[in-house]
């Protein structure tokens, strides 16, 4: 059957055999993925609105001429860029700092005297999310508290992270 060459039945290399096998089963599960059928997407219940609540630190500039409530601006999650948002509400506060009281019993927030100008931020952005079971997914970026996000607009680009995930459809 096999001979002294590697031949099955004198023609077929087996190498070349075994290699068109894997080159044809790569390509059926491309082409499986790319159809929908191969089980990636079938975690996807819906898509809903998600209100998702992003806190900068440390903002220099007066957060009101940066963010406008209706205004768009650009996201970029986990060093991936995602796309324009719809800004829905905007808070800011100057930046404190903890110092414990004279009788050290408690402590106390006060304004930040090393920065005077610096303000922290919290964007309250909306975007449509696909909801799947183990959360909510913008693009291919899983959306949690903790999730490092920037924003980006024509004057800024902040750092920050999401505090806060809502799905106001879904209560």
């Amino acid at each position: 059957m096999i001979d002294a060459e590697g031949r099955l039945f004198g023609r077929i290399n087996l190498l070349d055999l075994g290699l068109v096998v894997l080159l044809s089963l790569a390509i059926l599960g491309f082409g499986l993925a790319k159809a929908g059928r191969a089980g990636l997407n079938a975690k996807i219940k819906g898509k809903t609105a998600v209100e998702v609540d992003c806190f900068i630190r440390g903002s220099i500039a007066d957060p009101d001429s940066l963010f406008r409530k209706g205004d768009k601006t650009f996201i970029t999650l986990r060093n991936v860029p995602y796309s324009a948002v719809e800004v829905v509400a905007i808070r800011s506060s100057k930046r404190t700092i903890t110092v414990p009281t004279a009788d050290g019993k408690a402590v106390v927030a006060v304004p930040d005297p090393s920065e005077p100008f610096s303000r922290d931020i919290l964007v309250t952005i909306r975007e449509q999310g696909a909801v799947t079971d183990d959360g909510v997914v913008f693009g291919d970026s899983k959306i949690k508290v903790g999730t490092p996000i920037e924003l980006e607009g024509f004057k800024y680009r902040l750092k920050g992270s999401i505090v806060d995930v809502r799905t106001p459809d879904l209560k």
